[in-house]
């Protein structure tokens, strides 16, 4: 992960011309490598988007600021440096709210620069002045103003700092209007924040106590997590499950950290959960023991297991599942030294080839099982499985492994965590925050684009999320980002509806769970954008192919079984996950 750099002081008796605020903005962004912010023009920010232009900074802009923030948050995932979203006061601010939350909730290093009506005309009723910063502190890990414009460039470099430093996280900078309008020169002086990140890893003694249990363990495990993303402990962990001879499964923003294909990785927890149940061991690195665990408990966790669980703060250890050894200390640091201190590498891998073997049987079954409900359907309508599957294969053999692969919704998230694969990190964009947000896949795939522009993305979004954000096909036009997005559309919430179903007390309609077969490809279309409308099984795979020719922003409408219910949803309701 690229570190910031910060600019030279100038030399002794110069002093910088005056700027105006907008400027100082942006000259501190680039000189902390930012290269994109994703934006919505607005009277109170204008001149700091202006200022981006000449800079090199790319500014994507959007047509919801809803949308801006997610692409900010996407960005991060993606490429694991922080995603910068600028929003105008008010309702440009309150529209963003939902991306900044779902980052804040998820600890993924996102900053929103909004603007804010000018000091001057405070509490006078002026047009969109809100106390922005008190509903913003509560969703994020620090919330602060700027109201001097000499001090801007320090702010801004403050709060990319806060938002990688430690436990990662949204934050929220609040520019005034009159602050960027002004003119103003940075203080000379040692103001300034380490780079790069200083990371601590766990005393030692806590070191070879986990190395102690890993290594008498029949059945052990590593489960790894988004604090593993962060830290970018990828080749530190592969290093690891080789030497000690321990599966791992990925979860999350951690998908492909390791890859998929990697001889000692069982793939997403949803198959390798499984495996986790017949586990004596497990270490947890960088994940909380919320949802996406199964809170710690059965059916997932086993109350028989010894659990060690790595984190990068102490607040972060522990709640639902109290963890039977707990390590503070960043995630790759941590690994590292677990990995030093294994003593005897051919011993440990070659003693649990047997335990991988099983843990592999386990996922074999575990994807059979996704398999049987596609390939079992008798439908009219396409499964949504089906399609998801169908989308994979069809990415990796026009990309490899050089493809991002998004999914969005509830049922469609569904089938494509079982069928997405992911062999590097940040080629799995996906909803599976502890906040459960819709709306995401459009903006995530802008995201992905625009970072890697060489890289294909294939979004697999519900027909109910695509709604969302479905003006955004307009921003990837516009800024030539070409994204494949792929509808599921079953004219329904899906996993709304079939809670109606599961109810047993509930006789009656299914209340605003309902939508059409909307033809959303003529949506598409009218942006300018390649369109597809697929209803039969074989029409599938040309249509995509012809999307990925074309070279455009392309949405293929897919129309889905309504009445299909994917059973890992019944098994989240019956475990009352949400």
């Amino acid at each position: 992960m690229s570190e910031f750099v910060h600019p030279a002081p100038a030399e002794a008796g110069s002093r910088p011309a005056a700027s105006s605020g907008g400027r100082l903005v942006a000259e501190a962004l680039k000189a902390a490598g930012v290269e994109t912010v994703f934006a919505l023009a607005g009277g109170h920010v204008m001149s700091l988007l202006d200022a981006c232009v000449p800079l090199g900074i790319r500014v994507v802009d959007t047509r919801h600021e809803g949308a801006a923030s997610f692409a900010a948050e996407g960005w991060a995932l993606a490429t694991g440096r922080p995603g910068v979203a600028v929003v105008t006061a008010g309702p440009g601010f309150t529209n963003s709210l939902s991306g900044l939350f779902d980052a804040g909730v998820w600890n993924v290093p996102t900053v929103l620069l909004g603007g804010r009506s000018g000091l001057r005309m405070a509490g006078r009723g002026a047009v969109s002045d809100l106390d922005q910063i008190s509903i913003a502190a509560p969703g994020v890990k620090w919330a602060a103003a700027c109201y001097e414009t000499d001090r801007l460039p320090r702010y801004v470099a403050e709060a990319l700092y806060r938002a990688r430093a430690g436990r990662p996280g949204a934050v929220y900078l609040e520019l005034p209007a009159d602050v960027l309008a002004a003119r103003g020169v940075p203080p000379d002086g040692p103001e300034g924040f380490p780079s790069p990140i200083p990371r601590s890893t766990a005393p030692r003694p806590d070191v070879d106590r986990a190395v102690e249990w890993l290594r008498s363990a029949e059945r052990p495990i590593v489960v790894a997590g988004g604090g593993a993303f962060w830290s970018g402990a990828g080749e530190a962990i592969r290093r690891f499950c080789e030497v000690a001879g321990i599966p791992v499964t990925t979860t999350s923003s951690a998908r492909g950290l390791v890859p998929d294909s990697h001889p000692w990785c069982l793939g997403s927890l949803v198959h390798g959960g499984i495996a986790l149940v017949a586990a004596d061991v497990v270490l947890v690195l960088g994940s909380a023991f919320n949802a996406n665990l199964g809170y710690g408990r059965p059916p997932l966790f086993g109350a028989q297991q010894r659990v060690i669980q790595v984190d990068v703060t102490a607040d972060g250890l522990g709640g639902n599942r109290r963890p039977d050894l707990a390590l503070v200390g960043d995630v790759a640091c941590v690994v590292t030294d677990l990995t030093e201190n294994w003593s005897d590498a051919a011993e440990g891998a070659e003693r649990r080839r047997s335990w991988l073997e099983e843990a592999k049987a386990y996922v074999a079954s575990a994807r059979a099982g996704w398999d049987g409900q596609v390939d079992g359907h008798e439908g009219t309508r396409l499964h949504a499985g089906a399609v998801a599957r169908e989308v994979a294969r069809f990415a990796r053999e026009v990309a490899g492994d050089e493809v991002t692969l998004v999914a969005d919704g509830g049922d469609a998230l569904a089938w494509a965590l079982a069928y997405f694969p992911a062999e590097r990190p940040g080629r799995f964009l996906s909803t599976t925050t502890a906040l459960g947000s819709l709306g995401v896949g459009v903006p995530f795939a802008l995201a992905a684009r625009a970072a890697r522009p060489d890289e294909p993305v294939f979004a697999f979004v519900g027909d109910g999320s695509f709604g969302l954000s479905a003006m955004e096909i307009d921003t990837a036009v516009r800024h030539g980002l070409p994204v494949t997005i792929v509808v599921s559309n079953n004219a329904g919430w899906g996993d709304v509806r079939h809670e109606f179903e599961r109810s047993r007390e509930y006789e009656g309609p299914r209340v605003a769970a309902e939508l059409g077969f909307s033809r959303y490809d003529h949506l598409a279309r009218a942006f300018g954008a390649h369109a597809e409308h697929v209803t039969r099984a074989d029409e599938l795979r040309p249509a995509l192919r012809r999307a990925h020719l074309s070279g455009l922003p392309a949405v293929i409408n897919v129309e889905t079984d309504p009445e299909v219910q994917c059973a890992l949803l019944r098994v989240v309701a019956e475990m009352e996950l949400m």
